[in-house]
């Protein structure tokens, strides 16, 4: 029995089961045409589309051998009545013929244009509302200026449409025309600058640390009783974003930030770069003294304290001010805030997230032993969880990322430094620069240093102008310090601080007697090393010097004619006076001795 020899019916109830496995060779694809049809609405393409899916049933159909009735009451059964009448089908029909079914949607599109005329708007309306938002804040709505530039208009004239045109004027604008007048020049150019891409599989391990400071959103109790929102510092290698070290301070300070660097040069070894920005704990003395180019304190000038990143010979890169998104440490700290600040254990401790916000009875201060243990908890956990997907870590935890990067760097020939003793020495300094007074000491913050055993080193600065860099031991002033010149050279180390003792004391006596016991065995230390002559020579020498002065019978040189001191005018040469004879001369001379008579008026004929 043949298909056609079924009813109707029966015939129409097998197509439709079988229209899903009907198949239509798509053809060769226009580019042009679909490109066409991408920059249609969207409306306008789901209409083709759906026209596209009837005409693609109708020509398959059709190759089955299916007669137009059948065919069309298919297409009926399928897309129901919208647009299957039979005229519209035919036209489909029509509208395909000669093209691939691939391209059919582009050959169905509406071929119609929207004529309706856009209602007028005065250029000074329109500026007026541009203006309003340019001055206005970010958000403040759009209507509210529509309504202002009608309720102007009504006064000036001004055609002024309904809102919905001026909103759909508003949607036209390019985005950077939107930005600007919304936010202004520098927030657009912000937000339209295209971020760079890097590939961090290109850095080594530890080749460059982000360093970058954070206030926590809730409040804690420190050892001493105070309360305050406490700061983490973290130091994370860019490489494989591993948290290499963290401190919890009550402020962002540069104290807290070397020992923060000390102990991840102690634990991992010195690292190559510290990329941070130019927050004053960062980008202070302690930390990037000695610089060439720092934004804190201005370019240097003077003697300047070594920071850690010169003691250790790190290179120190600052990031743009306002450009926190560059630094890895800000993107660990977007990703830790919300797992630690929100927990559990800060319940009952927020005070808002606002960095001045202050707490009121009602927030309960954490105890910082607690912070502390939360915190080093969820850094250990982000270190070591596996199944990482960020650039190069291919499933693994960030340590383990850190661990195989140092393993490259060892196969490479590029080992990490690893600090000397008296590098952590050094850095564990605070340094101050200071003068030498006339006993060879030198004074710091209400603290004196400086001994016999340094007075030698220490004696030749003073009255020099120069002075001498101090370190000192942070914890504890009573600890000896180290001394350095203006050139970065060693001076003396070993410093003693004087003590002062009480009046009359035992102590205070035998200070001084060591002192002055000091004191003479320099001095005769020092006439030792003067190499005097002895008696008989220095006579000798002393004879020779006055033989040698009665040899020299040169005769001294006349004294030279002093001129007394003229505070008048200036003196002027005068005029020559006139050539005369011997005699006349004397004649002259002794009328001159009369008082009142004028021998050249005589002359002259006067």
């Amino acid at each position: 029995m043949s298909l056609s020899d079924l009813p109707e019916d029966v015939r129409l109830a097998w197509w439709e089961r079988e229209l899903d496995r009907l198949h239509l060779e798509p053809g060769a694809r226009d580019d042009a045409a679909h490109t066409a049809f991408m920059a249609q609405p969207a409306k306008a393409r789901a209409r083709a589309e759906r026209k596209a899916a009837i005409a693609s049933m109708l020509s398959a159909l059709r190759v089955q051998g299916l007669k137009e009735g059948e065919r069309f009451a298919l297409v009926r059964k399928r897309f129901e009545d919208k647009g299957t009448s039979t005229a519209s089908l035919k036209r489909l029909s029509k509208a395909v013929e000669g093209v691939d079914p691939i391209n059919y949607a582009p050959a169905l599109l509406d071929d119609y244009k929207v004529t309706a005329k856009r209602a007028e708007v005065s250029d000074d309306a329109w500026r007026f509302f541009m203006t309003m938002i340019r001055d206005a804040a970010p958000d403040w709505p759009l209507k509210e200026a529509w309504q202002r530039v009608r309720d102007t208009g009504r006064e000036t004239g001004w055609a002024v449409p309904s809102y919905p045109t001026f909103y759909r004027r508003w949607a036209e604008l390019d985005e950077a025309q939107r930005l600007e007048a919304r936010l202004g020049k520098a927030d657009a150019v912000k937000r339209l600058s295209l971020p760079a891409m890097r590939d961090k599989t290109s850095l080594m391990a530890l080749e460059e640390v982000s360093l970058d400071g954070r206030t926590q959103d809730f409040w804690g109790r420190w050892e001493n009783g105070s309360v305050s929102r406490p700061v983490i510092l973290m130091l994370v290698d860019v490489a494989s974003d591993t948290v290499l070290d963290w401190e919890l301070a009550p402020s962002e300070n540069a104290a807290a930030t070397v020992r923060l660097v000390k102990r991840v040069c102690k634990s991992f070894g010195i690292f190559d770069t510290l990329y941070t920005d130019n927050g004053s704990a960062f980008a202070g003395h302690l930390v990037a003294g000695g610089n060439p180019h720092r934004f804190r304190n201005g370019a240097p000038k003077g003697l300047q304290p070594m920071g850690i990143c010169q003691i250790m010979g790190i290179k120190l890169r600052f990031a743009m001010p306002g450009n926190a998104q560059a630094k890895i440490a800000e993107r660990i700290f977007a990703t830790l805030s919300r797992t630690v600040d929100d927990g559990p254990e800060f319940k009952g401790a927020h005070a808002g997230h606002a960095p001045g916000a202050s707490p009121n009875s009602k927030v309960a201060p954490v105890p910082i032993e607690t912070v502390r243990a939360v915190l080093a908890r969820e850094i250990g956990r982000h270190n070591r969880e596996a199944g990482r997907r960020s650039q190069g870590a291919r499933g693994r935890s960030y340590e383990a990322v850190l661990r195989d990067g140092l393993a490259e760097r060892e196969a490479l020939g590029r080992p990490v430094r690893c600090p000397t003793a008296d590098q952590l020495y050094l850095a564990g300094l605070i340094w101050k620069p200071v003068s030498v007074d006339r006993y060879g000491r030198v004074a710091a913050n209400g603290w004196t240093y400086g001994g016999p055993e340094t007075q030698e080193a220490l004696i030749r600065f003073h009255g020099t102008g120069r002075q001498v860099l101090l370190g000192r031991d942070p914890d504890d002033f009573s600890a000896p310090a180290i001394a350095y010149d203006d050139a970065g050279d060693l001076i003396c180390r070993d410093i003693q601080p004087v003590k002062r003792g009480a009046y009359g004391s035992a102590d205070g006596i035998r200070d001084a007697a060591r002192n002055r016991k000091a004191a003479r065995e320099a001095v005769k230390a020092a006439a030792v090393a003067n190499d005097y002559l002895d008696d008989d020579a220095y006579a000798r020498a002393t004879a020779a010097l006055y033989a040698s002065a009665e040899a020299d019978e040169t005769p001294p040189p006349k004294p030279r004619k002093v001129v007394g001191g003229r505070f008048g005018t200036p003196l002027r040469e005068r005029a020559p006076k006139p050539e005369m004879g011997h005699e006349l001369a004397k004649v002259i001379e002794e009328f001159d001795r009369a008082k009142g008579f004028d021998p050249w008026g005589v002359l002259s004929g006067q």
